[in-house]
Formats: structure tokens, C-alpha cells, sequence
């Protein structure tokens, strides 16, 4: 039986440089799988914060076999290797993605805004395209007042609030969807005719906003780097973790806009405030490598094929997707930490005890027929 290492580095406060990793043994499941196998090598790093948010930096000491040749969604449309058009006829629902390259891969990753088209969409599901492939994969609609066009998408470099990628991930209605677009434009202060996600997104203002947040916590990471576990006040809002420290490099700037534009846009959040002035009990590292260590004890089944790539779902605590290539690559996992509501009778109350009922004393007429 293999070892399952799960190191933490601890943070030192009296000093600037962490202490070595200390590493947690344990036994090896016969149902191992892509995710634990990635996760037996990870190291959680000090970390990064920027108002209520915790970013710890995940990095991994052992080669996971990194995909090579592979291009983002926006380094492929930019290049021209990646074309986006809608089908005939078209759907809201469904798109066509089609990479050009004899050599290279494109990775696209759920909740990655696609510009143009009828409407302006968004990824529901991670996916490999293989080189020279033509896929139909599935969007929600971002973009509620239009349906009219050309019939190509161009790069955006907008992504999804991650309460859009959370209920993605949970397989939610198109109505859902348009309502998270509803919060999330009026959190960022932008009102288009159509309630345009991608143009509250990429609004100058939110722009730089982000761009300042970013500025925060990206000199903190640690070289080597695989992705990163977010912290939102005292809970863990979710994860995300890729095949390599290039693949993540590329992927950063989304994967941090995507948290920071649910959690870290509003004064109230980031500028202090009335929330902030309760400080939130703080996230150990202990408890993110038992957040992480969740995944051996979660449900992994395989899902749909995504281009060259399959989706497994994780079921437990924490909950996610993983995508996954060949035998032992991870491509890219997400997980989240949904609220758990306990179902169970509400206990009735007691009723309160009733003193036992006095005879009354016998009246003088009683007295005298007894006598």
C-alpha cells in the first residue's frame, strides 16, 4: 500500500521563511483515482489575503505528468486556432468549438465568458479539445435581451462570478443562471439593455479593480504553484487546481477574477466597513488539508467525454468536477464548498405539566344531608 502525503507548510511568525513541510501518512483506498493521486503530492503554502479573502497556494513535489502543448481559450482565439460559431440552426444551449492545430490542445474551462455570437455565453463544463477536432459543448446564456448576430465568437477576457461556476457545476436552469447575472451586475454597478455579464466584466472600472486585487496576491505565490484553495471570511468558498505551474500561470488572472468579483467587489467587503468590523475567525492550514483530504473520502464517477478529455464528478465534502486526460493526467479540478442544511423534525414543544384538579370544600348544605 502507497503513502497518501498531504504536507503542510507552517507558517512561522517570528520568522520570514516557512518551516519545512510536515507530512501526514495514512492508507491508500483501492478506489484511488486521478484526483487522490495529484492530491498525494500537494503542499499548502502560507498565505494571501486581501480583505475577508484567504488565498492558500497549492503546489505539488512531484511531477503529475504535465499535458504539453496546450493552449487556453484565449491564446487559441487569438491565434486564429480556435474557432467558436454557433450551430444551424442555433441554440442557446449548444455551440460548436472547433481547434485548427495539427499539434496542440485547448483547454477551456467552465465559466469562461465567449464573446459575440447571438448571445454572449458561458462555458457549463470543462473541456480538451484535441487537435484537428470539431466539439459541441454546452453553454448558459449570460447575455439575457439578445438573440441576434453574426454567427462567430471572439476571445473575452471575462469569467463567471463563481456562484455562476458553482451552480453550473450543479447542473442548475438557464433561470438560475440569469439570476446569479442579475447579483453579479448589480454588485459590480453595471446596467446594460441586454444584462450583459461579459460587459459588467470587462467594464474599465470593474477592470481595474480586479487588476488591483490580482496585484495583491499574485507576487505571494510560490514558485511552482498548481492553483490555489479561497477562503471567504472563516469558510472555504472552493478550489482550483491544474496539470501544471504553466497551465495555472495561463489561467491565474481567471481563476482569481472569478472569486474576487464574488467575494471581494463592494466596500463593505474589501474597504472595511460593517462586516468587517468583527474579524472572521481565521482558516488554518490544518483545516484546508482536511478540506483537501476530503476528496479520498468523496464519491468519483466517470462523466461525459469533453473533446479529447472526460469529466469525473466528486460527491461528498468537498464536492467538484475534475477533467481529466488518458489514464493519469489532471487537467483541471474544481471544487466548492456548499452550505449544508440539515433536514430532521423540529422537536414539538413540551407541553407544560397542569396541576391536579382540588376538590372544592363542601358547602354547609352538603355538610348538614351528610349529617
Amino acid at each position: 500500500m502507497r503513502t497518501i502525503i498531504l504536507s503542510i507548510v507552517a507558517i512561522v511568525a517570528v520568522a520570514s521563511a516557512a518551516a519545512p513541510a510536515l507530512g501526514q501518512t495514512g492508507t491508500a483506498k483501492a478506489g484511488d483515482n486521478v484526483l487522490t493521486k495529484f492530491l498525494d503530492f500537494a503542499d499548502i503554502h502560507p498565505v494571501a489575503r486581501v480583505g475577508r479573502l484567504t488565498v492558500f497556494p497549492i503546489s505539488i513535489s512531484r511531477d503529475n505528468g504535465p499535458i504539453r502543448n496546450v493552449l487556453t481559450m484565449g491564446q487559441a482565439l487569438g491565434r486564429g486556432v480556435l474557432v467558436v460559431e454557433e450551430l444551424t440552426p442555433p441554440t442557446v444551449s449548444h455551440a460548436r468549438f472547433i481547434n485548427k492545430s495539427e499539434n496542440q490542445f485547448v483547454f477551456l474551462m467552465a465559466g469562461e465568458l465567449v464573446a459575440g455570437g447571438r448571445q454572449n455565453r458561458t462555458l457549463r463544463t470543462d473541456a480538451l479539445l484535441g487537435p484537428q477536432s470539431s466539439t459541441q459543448l454546452p453553454l448558459y446564456c449570460v447575455e439575457k435581451g439578445r438573440w441576434s448576430g453574426g454567427g462567430k465568437f471572439s476571445a473575452s477576457p471575462g469569467v463567471a462570478p463563481q456562484s455562476i461556476r458553482e451552480q453550473a457545476a450543479s447542473g442548475a436552469g438557464q433561470a438560475a443562471i440569469w439570476a446569479e447575472v442579475a447579483r453579479a451586475n448589480k454588485r459590480m454597478k453595471v446596467s446594460t439593455p441586454s444584462d450583459d455579464l461579459n460587459a459588467a466584466m470587462t467594464s474599465p472600472v470593474t477592470a481595474r479593480r480586479l487588476k488591483e486585487l490580482r496585484g495583491k496576491i499574485i507576487p505571494r505565490l510560490p514558485r511552482g504553484c498548481v492553483g490555489i484553495v479561497v477562503v471567504h471570511g472563516s469558510r472555504i468558498v472552493g478550489a482550483d487546481l491544474f496539470n501544471s505551474p504553466g497551465l495555472f500561470a495561463a489561467m491565474q488572472q481567471k481563476v482569481l477574477d472569478s472569486y474576487l468579483s464574488q467575494y471581494g467587489l463592494g466596500p463593505r467587503i474589501v474597504d472595511g466597513g460593517r462586516s468587517d468590523r468583527i474579524a472572521p475567525r481565521p482558516v488554518s492550514q490544518d483545516q484546508v488539508q482536511r478540506y483537501l483530504r476530503g476528496c479520498y473520502d468523496g464519491r468519483f464517477a466517470a462523466g461525459p467525454l469533453r473533446g479529447a478529455g472526460r469529466v469525473y464528478y466528486l460527491r461528498g465534502r468537498p464536492s467538484g468536477q475534475t477533467l481529466a486526460y488518458g489514464e493519469g493526467h489532471m487537467v483541471h479540478t474544481s471544487l466548492t464548498s456548499p452550505r449544508i442544511i440539515p433536514v430532521r423534525p423540529v422537536p414539538l414543544p413540551q407541553p407544560r405539566p397542569r396541576p391536579e384538579p382540588r376538590p372544592l370544600p363542601a358547602s354547609r348544605w352538603e355538610r348538614s344531608i351528610k349529617s
